[in-house]
């Protein structure tokens, strides 16, 4: 059986942009040698690639996302207290229309709350700084980076200054640039 050529390192992430408020489907995928951010869109879909070798820091910027919606489900939390203080009252119907109603609010604040902190996260490369977003809470994000960082800092260690520096510099000034590496044989290795 072939081996896989992509693990999944993200969940399919739901998110609404743009004025037609499309809904886009963000995913991250770990390659042999890159990691591949995926956005889906109806009937689109965005590959992009950041190769290990290539990225030169990974950031991440706390939001006020889970803030907004906490302040905008206490607000819809107050109606919803009203109505269902009214369904016990009236007893059968209103009543539960009452308790599905505070459900329909309390169910996604107390998500909202369990998931923590949202973030932003982007990788830096020499060309330019991109948004990944299906990597949108805080633990999650630390998660998927603790797990990229020894592969990144492998495939970096690999590279000697020079050769990381050409690199960057080939890359700013869109010139191909010639890249010599010499091996030096190992002490320790035997050739049979």
């Amino acid at each position: 059986m072939a081996e896989k050529e992509y693990r999944r390192l993200t969940r399919p992430r739901l998110r609404y942009k743009g004025v037609a408020r499309a809904t886009t489907r963000s995913s991250l995928w770990l390659g042999k040698d890159h990691v591949l951010s995926i956005d889906a869109t109806n009937f689109t879909e965005r590959y992009r690639r950041f190769y290990f070798r290539d990225i030169q820091a990974i950031l991440i910027r706390r939001t006020k996302r889970r803030m907004t919606w906490n302040w905008i489900l206490l607000v819809l939390l107050i109606p919803a207290l009203f109505v269902e203080n009214a369904g016990r009252t009236a007893g059968g119907g209103p009543r539960i229309l009452g308790a599905i109603l505070l459900l329909s609010v309390v169910v996604p604040l107390i998500f909202n709350n369990v998931l923590g902190p949202t973030c932003a996260v982007y990788f830096r490369t020499a060309v330019q700084i991109e948004e990944v977003p299906s990597l949108s809470r805080m633990r999650r994000s630390r998660k998927t980076i603790e797990r990229l960082r020894p592969l990144i800092a492998s495939v970096q260690e690999t590279m000697g200054p020079d050769e990381m520096s050409l690199r960057i510099l080939a890359m700013q000034s869109g010139k191909p640039v010639s890249i010599e590496v010499q091996i030096e044989p190992d002490p320790n290795r035997i050739e049979i």
